[in-house]
């Protein structure tokens, strides 16, 4: 067992080294593949004692962390829905007072009309106009007339518009500070079982031995870097905003060469590094080999072009419309960051750099930033992320 458990540490500490690695020069990215590549046999036939030698005790652990992150997600991203909510809220209360500010004022107006037109008596607009001391001032006076029906009718119809604005506008802040109530209590709820799942985990770890306690600490390293790459993608997604529009359409196959399929689809696995089941983000195209060119899969601007921590070498590239393609595992980037590329323009050569254990790309598709199913890209057809993507592993361009 302590054998096994310090192969499995031997195995994080290496692709670790390649997965912290920071933006470095092509040299020193020529010498980590050569270093990888070395590696890589042994690493592949010690990998098997990985998914057996995880205790239930770490598996457990490594369960409720990634709950806990889930849930610091979540609260994060509720947390920008309550400042955006809150913002709104505010903006219709103000609308609101506006309108019935506006509303009262006019309903006054037309008040003292009706006060005035009561206090007259049957004194009418006829009366008034056959009251014309001559033709001219005939004219004047329906001139008068017609203005102050007009205006009448005028206030009427603003009056008639407000009141329905301030039925809508109540409408809205009603709906808006229900909305908020409901993510309120939702959030504290997800505090709460995420703080349940920590004393669980704290619990559990205090259980553990030195040596499953490396182990914990290196896969904590793993996704800490995880996730703070996540965060730079999400980023890189936003920047280097592309003038055209996605269309939408099947998107090209990523590899410009006959033969490759998917290896690996956009679901769950066993991950070959931290051997504990984990979403893979993307899809992995292989019998490619090394050098076979990678392409732009649409039309787009280069958002990120550069060696991304577990991805590699990595290019990201803008479409428009919050959609975004990433290409990682490059062996050469051959495009640099605010290049406008067409569809099928080379941007990168296939390769296995950073967290790899053989070349091929992993290709992904990103609406908004977060990670979506590729395949329906691929096709132009509209499926539900969880379609299998066995019907395109065979796929040959």
């Amino acid at each position: 067992m302590k054998i096994k458990f310090i192969c499995f540490l031997t195995i994080v500490c290496v692709f670790s080294c390649f997965f912290m690695q920071p933006i470095v020069n092509a040299e020193t990215l020529e010498e980590q593949r050569k270093q990888a590549q070395e590696n890589r046999e042994q690493a592949e036939n010690e990998l098997e004692y990985i998914e057996g030698e995880l205790s239930s005790s770490l598996l457990k652990i490594q369960e409720l962390d990634d709950k806990i992150r889930i849930a610091e997600q979540e609260i994060e991203k509720m947390n920008a829905q309550l400042t955006e909510l809150s913002d709104k809220v505010n903006e219709t209360t103000y609308e609101l007072e506006q309108v019935e500010k506006d509303y009262n004022q006019n309903k006054k107006i037309m008040e003292k009309r009706l006060v005035v037109m009561y206090e007259n008596g049957d004194v009418s607009f006829l009366d008034f106009l056959l009251h014309s001391s001559s033709l001219i001032d005939f004219l004047s006076n329906y001139y008068i007339v017609q203005e102050i029906v007009q205006s009448d009718n005028e206030i009427l119809e603003t009056i008639e518009k407000q009141r329905q604005e301030i039925e809508t506008k109540k409408e809205q802040l009603e709906k808006e500070k229900t909305q908020l109530k409901l993510i309120k209590v939702k959030q504290d709820q997800t505090k709460i079982i995420m703080q349940n799942n920590k004393t669980v985990q704290e619990i559990a770890m205090a259980q553990l031995s030195e040596q499953e306690l490396e182990v914990q600490k290196k896969i904590q390293e793993y996704k800490d870097e995880e996730s703070r790459i996540e965060s730079q993608i999400l980023l890189a997604s936003l920047g280097y905003k592309y003038a055209g529009e996605f269309t939408g359409g099947a998107m090209l196959w990523p590899i410009g060469k006959s033969g490759t399929y998917i290896t690996s689809g956009y679901s769950t696995r066993v991950h070959p590094i931290q051997g504990i089941s984990k979403f893979h983000t993307g899809i992995d195209i292989g019998n490619a080999g090394f050098g076979a060119p990678v392409i732009a899969a649409a039309d787009g601007v280069v958002s990120l072009a550069s060696y991304y921590g577990g991805y590699g070498n990595c290019v990201m590239i803008n479409h428009g419309n919050g959609i975004s393609t990433l290409y990682g595992h490059g062996q050469k980037i051959l495009t640099t960051v605010g290049t406008e590329v067409k569809k099928g323009d080379v941007i990168m050569e296939v390769g296995s750099t950073g967290v790899s254990t053989g070349p091929h790309l992993h290709f992904e598709v990103r609406v908004n930033g977060q990670h979506t199913n590729p395949i329906p890209f691929l096709t132009g057809t509209v499926q539900s992320e969880s379609e299998n993507t066995d019907a395109y592993a065979n796929t040959v361009n």
